[in-house]
Formats: C-alpha cells, sequence, structure tokens
C-alpha cells in the first residue's frame, strides 16, 4: 500500500478526525479537561497501533529511515556541542551551583516533504509535537534530554547518542536484519517503542528544535542551612 492509501483506511481516518473532534472540545471549553486528556492519550496509542502494521521496510523507507537517524543524531551533536559551551560560559561567569539542561524536540512544523499533506495530518501533528498541550508524557522532555552540572563532565558523543562508548545499533523490533548496518540512534528507539508517534510520522523529519536552559542557586548569606530533625523531640525548652 502507498503511505496515501494507508492514511486513507477507513481506521486511521476515523481515529485521526476523534481526536481532532476532541481537541476541539478541549479548545473550546477553555479550562483544565483531564478526561479530554486522558482521551486523546489513548486514542494516539490506537492511531499508532492501526498505522505501525502497514509499515514494511522497503528500500524507500530504508532510505527515509537512514536520513532520520542521520538527522537526528546531528541535531542531538548540535545541541551536546551548544550545552558544552554554556557549561563553559557558567564556568566562566563564577556559578557554582548550576545544572545545564538540554532538549531536543522534532519540529513543530508539520514536515514539508511527508507525503500527507493534508489539514487532517497538520492538525494531528499539533497535537502529537506538544504545541497545545503535553499528550505524550514520555515526549514531554523531547528526546534524549541532557543533563549537567557545571563541575560535571559532558558524556562523550557515543555514551550520548548510542548510551555506549561503542557505536551501536538500537534496531530492536525494527527488521533487524535488514537495518543490521545502519546504525541506528537510542533516540529513535526511545520515539519508536516508547511514544505514541507512528513509523510514518517520523519518516519524513528532517528538523529539530533545541531547547537549552541553566539552573542555578546562589545564596546571598551563608549555605549552611539548619539541619532540623524531625524525629527528635527537642522542642519544649
Amino acid at each position: 500500500m502507498t503511505i496515501q492509501e494507508i492514511f486513507n483506511t477507513p481506521a486511521v481516518k476515523s481515529v485521526e478526525r476523534e481526536i481532532i473532534d476532541v481537541m476541539r472540545e478541549i479548545w473550546r471549553s477553555h479550562a483544565n479537561n483531564d478526561w479530554g486528556k486522558v482521551t486523546i492519550q489513548h486514542l494516539l496509542k490506537v492511531r499508532k497501533d492501526i498505522l505501525n502494521p502497514f509499515f514494511v521496510l522497503t528500500d524507500e523507507y530504508k532510505e527515509l529511515l537512514s536520513a532520520f537517524n542521520y538527522n537526528l543524531i546531528n541535531a542531538q551533536l548540535n545541541m551536546r556541542k551548544q550545552l558544552l559551551n554554556m557549561q563553559q560560559l557558567g564556568k566562566n561567569a563564577g556559578l557554582y551551583e548550576a545544572e545545564f539542561i538540554g532538549k531536543l524536540f522534532m519540529s513543530y512544523k508539520y514536515s514539508e516533504i511527508h507525503p500527507i499533506q493534508s489539514i487532517r495530518a497538520k492538525r494531528i501533528w499539533n497535537v502529537m509535537n506538544g504545541s497545545y498541550d503535553n499528550f505524550m508524557p514520555l515526549y514531554e522532555s523531547g528526546v534524549n534530554e541532557l543533563h549537567v552540572h557545571i563541575e560535571e563532565n559532558m558524556p562523550s558523543e557515543n555514551n550520548y547518542i548510542y548510551l555506549s562508548e561503542d557505536v551501536d545499533n538500537w534496531n530492536e523490533g525494527l527488521y533487524k536484519e535488514k537495518t543490521a548496518d545502519m546504525n541506528i540512534c537510542f533516540a529513535f528507539h526511545y520515539l519508536y517503542a516508547n511514544t505514541e508517534f507512528s513509523i510514518f510520522d517520523l519518516l519524513w523529519v528532517r528538523d529539530f528544535s533545541i531547547e537549552l536552559s541553566c539552573e542555578s542557586t546562589h545564596c546571598t548569606g551563608s549555605s549552611n542551612w539548619d539541619k532540623i530533625d524531625w524525629g527528635v523531640c527537642d522542642f519544649y525548652d
């Protein structure tokens, strides 16, 4: 089946329209709608369960997967480099208690090279990518979040990308023989195995959003805080 035929199957159209309908109800209510949020989370999982079985690793899809993996790795390395520079700036500024945090998200803009360019597809991407609210708890901090203390050594590139000092291949559950030569990064495995994105949502993504932040604590007085032991009865003096 072509990608157009897959997204036009009654099951896919039905679940996506249901997601959009619930999203519109949430938007209209202008209130904390826990029921709607839980419903969308469930429907996104159903959508993934419907879409992924259609996936067959053809040469074309393998090429797209390779391109996504390549761009995802480069985006992570770019974020790591920026975070390392930020850490050095913190040291130069004399910060002592500081933590630097890097988060990487897939672009909030729907991929312009995706074969499906319908309004329905763009609305679904808006729901999934967190633009309106977090409907994917395991994607709330993006892909492969990186934390480093000001005095901590940055993990090596391989350790960050593959969770190992050696180049690895996180291709579990993805045509292992056909992808044995791909060196798929951990971040792809995380998205594919743990979040509600389907494989067809990922293959055409080429752009990413890097978010960096610094959390620093500075005491104007003594940093030796009172040590209170609530297990001791010492307050009747």
